[in-house]
């Protein structure tokens, strides 16, 4: 009889050898760049959001200029109408304003998986690669500490402009609906 036994070549890879730094060097330098690109594409997504939300309090701040136009032009006959509009504005407008209170980097989370997060058996096992593992770890520790950065003073400056754009449109907004709500009440007091 024959007897077949599975053939394995005698191969092995030093986790201290060159060949092997050099690869998971190369491995090392390939993932951070693919996460910075990660990093810049959800701060670009972020930073277009904004970009929009500022926009469309700044088309909300018009209307409420045109309602203001129509209200002393034609006086106070769609009194209701206008504040049913109005109260659609002030609800786009916490809209935008959520969108320009959220931090610039709460969209992607930055989590670092280390050798101990992966399984509970691999850092307990002794397969010839811990020293590789722990380096791993010491790596991406380091890299995580020069990736942190502290807030810029543009990003706070944008932030208050942001925060006074708002609430520009909110005190316009409270303004004329205190109006109109002041007409609507004397129109339905002479009804």
């Amino acid at each position: 009889m024959l007897a077949i036994s599975a053939y394995r070549p005698s191969v092995s890879v030093d986790a201290g050898s060159d060949a092997y730094q050099n690869l998971l060097q190369k491995k090392m330098e390939t993932a951070k760049k693919n996460a910075a690109t990660i990093d810049g594409l959800s701060r670009r997504a972020d930073l277009d959001q904004k970009a929009a939300a500022r926009m469309r309090i700044d088309e909300i701040k018009k209307q409420i200029e045109m309602l203001k136009k129509m209200l002393a032009m034609f006086g106070g006959k769609d009194a209701k109408a206008m504040l049913q509009q109005l109260k659609q504005l002030a609800s786009q407008l916490k809209q935008a304003a959520g969108v320009l209170r959220t931090p610039a980097d709460s969209s992607v989370p930055d989590v670092a998986a280390t050798p101990a997060e992966d399984s509970a058996d691999s850092a307990t096992a002794d397969d010839g690669y811990a020293e590789g593992r722990s380096a791993y770890a010491a790596q991406q520790a380091s890299a995580d500490a020069d990736a942190f950065q502290l807030p810029s003073l543009s990003g706070d400056q944008q932030g208050a402009a942001d925060s006074k754009l708002v609430e520009s449109a909110t005190v316009a907004l409270k303004s004329l609906r205190a109006t109109l709500e002041k007409i609507v009440k004397k129109q339905e007091g002479q009804l």
